[in-house]
């Protein structure tokens, strides 16, 4: 039985889920290593974007990272692929690119063509603040009105 002090410690935490697509097997390995080392995030990989259709529906991420070298090839398709399952309409997308070109224009991330962008060469660090302020959006700010009185 726990006293009154454990059980505020002990409520159930549930892991954000994230599905990871790239065809590069170092680069999974360290994402989902620092990903999962924080204890928020459960993370698959799939290295193929067709596999990856099969595991999202099931899987049902809270955030896709989707590799940007294949969003030029068949990346794109397969985000509308994903986006068109009803289950998985509202799922955010983080795109990761090693393409040293978009380097240059957006250093560290930005957004490119609707969709979250972060390069691969931003640290760590950087790519788990992403990640999680696009899981864990800061709440809004209460609006509040004027000076007391101001409305007569």
């Amino acid at each position: 039985m726990l006293s009154d002090g454990q059980s505020e410690h002990c409520a159930m935490r549930f892991l954000k889920k994230i599905l990871l697509v790239d065809h590069e097997p170092r680069m999974t390995a360290l994402i989902r290593q620092a990903l999962e080392s924080t204890g928020k995030y459960l993370v698959k990989v799939e290295q193929d974007s067709r596999l990856a259709l099969h595991a999202a529906p099931w899987f049902l991420p809270d955030l896709i990272l989707l590799d940007a070298a294949k969003a030029e090839a068949e990346g794109e398709d397969v985000n509308h692929q994903l986006k068109s399952a009803p289950a998985l309409k509202d799922t955010p997308f983080l795109f990761l690119s090693g393409n040293s070109a978009s380097e240059k224009n957006v250093m560290t991330g930005g957004f490119l063509g609707g969709y979250r962008f972060i390069a691969n060469a931003v640290s760590l660090d950087d790519l788990l603040r992403c990640v999680d302020e696009m899981l864990n959006p800061a709440p809004a700010k209460p609006i509040t009105s004027g000076p007391a009185g101001a409305d007569s």
